[in-house]
């Protein structure tokens, strides 16, 4: 897709977006952000299996998030499992992470693409991240949403999910020896790079228009507004949010980048920047935008072929 049609419609996309992102923090806890973010427990390598794991029908199933918010609702994490058949666990397994806002790409796109890797003998996961669909906070002012323009409370949401997907991932382990893949979508991606930095158990990422500069995100974006005006120009250290600022534990030749070319969440220089740290991976340069890729099922199609080859599936 051309740039005249793709970027407008990522121009529109973070204009509808900065409305949905939560105000009334007194004051953003930066010092309190800052430390969480330099803790070695950040990124969860405390999250086990989840005691309490259950299917509640033949694909969904929920346990409870190993990181406690505040909220109830978001302290129940949600998920949907798409087995190959009854002896999935002989089967290698990815586990989809949504991007922000993203409910209706978790019911409609996700959907396709568990099916899809289940037709090339993959089983496919997926669950809602914090403060989203079913993990939304209810009442009159409350964190309704994962961005904030509170800095500890979106230090906090990415903190969580983090620990709900190793669990998911520890859950998978014990159930399976095979091959366990992750594919992330703009925030997902993110958490899917973070994984694979930081998680063992992974043999294949798929990092689709990731959002690689936390930083950026925050200094550059407009539904981000909120929280740099509560910041009044602070400057604020959240390189251990950057995925330039870490490195892939598994082989580049397992690690597949998708930049969309006219992408405004996910600048392509920031990603070629991405590619360059993390030692040249597997590279692919779509003309589409953010939004538009998300779209394209040739390019879903295409990826899901890839990271079921790596995986053996």
């Amino acid at each position: 897709m051309y740039k005249a049609l793709a970027q407008p419609l990522d121009w529109f996309s973070i204009k509808l977006a900065g409305l949905s992102v939560h105000r009334g923090a007194v004051a953003t806890q930066v010092a309190a952000a800052e430390s969480l973010l330099e803790e070695p427990s950040f990124f969860a390598d405390f999250a086990g299996l989840p005691p309490d794991l259950r299917f509640t029908s033949r694909r969904r199933f929920q346990f409870t998030s190993a990181v406690t918010s505040g909220w109830e609702r978001n302290n129940t994490v949600h998920g949907r499992f798409y087995p190959v058949g009854p002896a999935w666990p002989a089967h290698p397994t990815v586990m989809l992470l949504h991007g922000w806002n993203a409910e209706m790409g978790y019911a409609t796109l996700f959907r396709w693409l568990a099916r899809r890797l289940t037709a090339t003998g993959v089983n496919a996961v997926m669950f809602e991240l914090p403060y989203h669909r079913q993990r939304k906070p209810r009442g009159r002012g409350v964190p309704d949403n994962f961005m904030s323009d509170d800095l500890l409370h979106v230090a906090r949401a990415a903190h969580q999910a983090l620990a709900d997907a190793r669990a998911l991932l520890a859950w998978l382990v014990a159930h399976s020896d095979r091959p366990i893949g992750v594919w992330g979508i703009s925030l997902g991606g993110w958490l899917a790079g973070m994984l694979a930095c930081h998680e063992p158990r992974v043999a294949a990422a798929v990092l689709m228009t990731p959002v690689a500069r936390m930083d950026r995100v925050i200094n550059e974006l407009g539904f981000c507004a909120p929280l740099r005006r509560r910041l009044g120009g602070r400057a604020v250290r959240v390189g251990p949010l950057n995925l330039i600022s870490h490195r892939p534990r598994l082989p580049v030749g397992k690690v597949l980048l998708i930049a969309s070319e006219h992408d405004l969440f996910a600048p392509i220089d920031s990603l070629e920047e991405l590619w360059r740290a993390w030692g040249a991976p597997v590279f692919w340069r779509p003309r589409h935008g953010h939004i538009s890729a998300m779209m394209a099922a040739p390019l879903q199609e295409k990826a899901v072929r890839w990271l079921a080859r790596r995986l053996g599936g």
